[in-house]
């Protein structure tokens, strides 16, 4: 019966969370500043998840689908809690890359031992992807939903986490924004350009905090879904992007692309 594989799937989603929770809490040292980046990127987890629980009735996947869609959005960041205890950084040019740690960890941990081996493959590919410039082409149907669903909500709750740091007055972590200089008047040129081309920012070229909100911005280009789009537009999320850097004829101009790509159906 449907309702009844519904409600199997959100007992077993339920019995996930609770496992994540009590693994992150391995990662917990006492120490507040350390226990704070943690703490930060458990809420994450769980919020990629509920974004992911409120995407997915829009699309019409099987619940099958729908639940590795929800499972890898809880897992996606497994790999930040080995990241920072070792390298107390999130930055994976100055660590590992965080999504193949996150695959290593949940094997080690049979995470997901009680999974069927399609839907577990599921759920570690898209963890495996999730923080990639691009979905590599040629990958199965399902798994490059279920990738997408991640990385939507992924950048959905990450803008909302990256604006509570960067506005004035907000919270303060080096860590957070990536150890980028806090210029107010600055910004670089090539992600502008890349941002005018339509393309993703690029990491490496980052290199003031407002080089992060132009990459922020230019992840609309990259949302899937119409649905993630009409959140991003409902939350408002561009309108304080912009509204945070120097208001020059190039960002000006740049607010009209990252708009009209918000609109599309």
């Amino acid at each position: 019966m449907p309702g009844m594989q519904r409600t199997r799937e959100n007992e077993a989603l339920e019995a996930h969370v609770a496992w994540f929770k009590s693994h992150v809490r391995e990662f917990l040292t006492g120490d507040a500043g350390d226990d704070s980046h943690i703490e930060l990127k458990k809420e994450h987890s769980l919020s990629v998840l509920g974004e992911a629980l409120a995407v997915t009735p829009a699309l019409g996947l099987s619940p099958g689908l729908a639940h590795a869609a929800h499972l890898a959005a809880l897992f996606h960041d497994a790999g930040r809690f080995p990241q920072y205890r070792a390298y107390k950084t999130f930055k994976d040019t100055r660590s590992v890359n965080h999504a193949l740690l996150g695959v290593r960890s949940l094997r080690r941990h049979n995470a997901l031992g009680g999974l069927d081996a399609p839907l577990r493959a599921l759920v570690l590919g898209a963890v495996s992807m999730h923080n990639r410039r691009e979905i590599p082409g040629g990958i199965a149907t399902d798994l490059a939903t279920v990738t997408r669903i991640v990385r939507d909500c992924d950048k959905l709750d990450i803008v909302r986490i990256m604006l509570d740091h960067l506005r004035p007055g907000g919270k303060r972590s080096d860590v957070v924004v990536l150890h980028l200089a806090d210029e107010p008047d600055r910004y670089s040129a090539e992600l502008v350009e890349q941002i005018r081309s339509g393309r993703i920012g690029d990491y490496s070229l980052m290199r003031y905090e407002n080089d992060f909100k132009l990459l922020l911005l230019s992840w609309v280009f990259d949302l899937n879904f119409a649905v993630s789009r009409r959140t991003f537009l409902k939350r408002g999320l561009a309108e304080e992007l912009f509204g945070l850097m120097p208001r020059t004829p190039e960002l000006t101009q740049l607010e009209i692309s990252i708009y009209s790509a918000l609109n599309q159906s």
